[in-house]
Formats: structure tokens, sequence, C-alpha cells
């Protein structure tokens, strides 16, 4: 397969692995979404929320996308993540992904001076990058996730952002966790591809024409995922939810990021994996012992 199917999409959100020096490691990055793909999912984000983009250079994350690239991974399965600080800085990862011929670019609006930005500095933020991007191959899509940025993308700024520039604004990455939210978009912005980030909303986001879910639970049950998406009917999609509510119940005891990548050092055997970028901290011995045994109880019952 290549490229993004039309439906029924998952898409993880990767944890970014890191060396000693806190900058990503390319190799066990590329074995993880090898892994990943083989699992089931169609595609993969990199660098986003769960993959601790704003904390690696504008050059890391570059040579790490033609890295993965080089390595096999059509970039047409790819959604990169080009939130930072600046929007040089953010203009040059969305113009560099777009020129690596990706699916699609997800970009947040910045975590500063969030009390006052309101629908006209949220549109003019998205329309400055795309002038600067100048690019008629670039695919945005907008990322509502207020409880991290501050900011949220409402369909005010969605319907004239998409008015101005048609077919360069692609979808909507939707984290915010309120489903009427999404049922919202879903009505008003048919033509549009919009996503999850809740896995538990999967059910009924696809059956409202969802295209799918980028979500970070994708790391550690693919497969999963990927069950519940192909469950023919909504109910039958229904009776994974409380699989997926049990999962994320468990790696919401603490930090989400260390969590995640606590499960996928002992999957995939490397303690490398553990290491996330400061100011986070990895999990205490005993939270990370208690994590494991409970997700091992849970995934053994998985599909395989």
């Amino acid at each position: 397969m290549t490229g993004l199917p039309a439906r029924n999409v998952v898409i993880a959100a990767v944890a970014t692995p890191v060396g000693p020096d806190y900058r990503p490691d390319g190799e066990l990055l590329l074995a993880r979404c090898r892994q990943l793909l083989a699992e089931g999912c169609d595609g993969i984000t990199l660098f986003g929320t769960t993959g601790e983009g704003a904390e690696f250079s504008v050059a890391d994350r570059q040579q790490i996308l033609e890295q993965v690239i080089f390595g096999g991974l059509d970039p047409r399965r790819l959604i990169v993540s080009a939130g930072a600080l600046t929007l040089p800085d953010m203009t040059a990862l969305a113009a560099h992904a777009t020129e690596q011929g990706v699916a699609g670019v997800l970009l947040m609006p910045p975590c500063m001076y969030r009390g006052g930005i309101g629908d006209d500095g949220t549109f003019r933020f998205y329309a400055t990058v795309i002038d600067r991007v100048a690019s008629d191959a670039l695919r945005l899509y907008l990322y509502h996730f207020p409880d991290i940025s501050g900011v949220p993308v409402t369909t005010r700024v969605i319907r004239r952002l998409s008015e101005k520039y048609g077919p360069v604004i692609a979808g909507v990455k939707d984290s915010g966790g309120d489903f009427g939210f999404t049922e919202d978009v879903l009505r008003r912005f048919s033509h549009l591809a919009v996503y999850t980030g809740s896995e538990t909303h999967v059910p009924s986001a696809l059956a409202a024409g969802a295209r799918g879910t980028i979500c970070g639970l994708a790391n550690v049950i693919a497969r999963l995922m990927r069950a519940m998406s192909d469950a023919p009917t909504l109910p039958d999609r229904w009776r994974y939810v409380p699989s997926v509510q049990a999962v994320d119940s468990i790696l919401s005891r603490g930090p989400f990021i260390p969590s995640i990548k606590a499960v996928i050092a002992e999957a995939m055997q490397q303690p490398a994996w553990r290491r996330v970028v400061p100011p986070m901290a990895e999990l205490p011995l005993f939270d990370e012992n208690r994590l494991l045994t409970d997700f091992g109880k849970l995934a053994a019952a998985f599909p395989r």
C-alpha cells in the first residue's frame, strides 16, 4: 500500500527515542515506525505532542525526517508536525517536510501570549506560515489542542482558512476531547480530513464521517486500534472501547510520555527508549514496574 487510505485511518503519533545528548535517535525511531506499520498503523506522525517535537532543533528534525525516508518509510504515509515557537522555525519545518513529499504537515498555534489570542490572531498565524511556505503542494492539518496551546482552532478560523487557501488546508486534528466540537467540524467541513486524537471517540467519529485517528495510544496498542477501526459496525467498534479506556487509565497514572516510553522500552527490549527530554523525567522504578505489570496483563488479551 502507498499513501494513506480514504477512511478508517490509524496513525500513530509516534514517541521519539533520544540519545544521552537528548537528540533524536534515528535508528531506534525508524525501527519503531516499521514495527507500528507492521502492526496495522496506516501512517506515522513525527514530532507531534507525544513525540516531544518542540524540544528538538529544526536541523535535527529535518535530518531525522530525511533519515527515515531514506530508510524506506514512504513519505506519503507520514504527517510531520511543524510545531515550534518561532515563525521562521515553523516555516522552515513545514517547507522542508513538504519538499520531502509527506502526506501533510500538522501545525498547532504556539503556546505564547495565549491569553491575548483570538480568532483573528489564530487566522493570521496560520496565514503567515502558509504564505511564507508559498507552495501549492503544502497540505496543512490544523491542530486543535487547547489544553496544550491555550489557543483553540475554532470553526470560524477553519472556515476562513479553507475559503482563502483551498486544498492547502487538508484537514483538522482534534485533540480537544470534546466530541461535540468534533461533530460540529465534521458537519461544517465535509471536504476536510478530520482526525480525532481521542482514542475512545474513534467509533463515534468514524460513524460521523471522520477519516480516522492520529493518537498517542497507537504507540502501544496499534493492533487494538486497528481492530477497533476495522470493525464492521458501530456496536462492534464500541466493544473495544473498554479495553482502550483501561489502557488509558493505566498510562495516565503518571506523565503520559514517560509512561508510553516505558512500555515501548519493554516491548522493544531497548532501555534507551525510557529516556525523555528535560524538563520531563523517567518514571520512578516502582511506578514503572507497576505500570508494566498492569499493562502486560491487559495486553495479553489484545488482538495479535
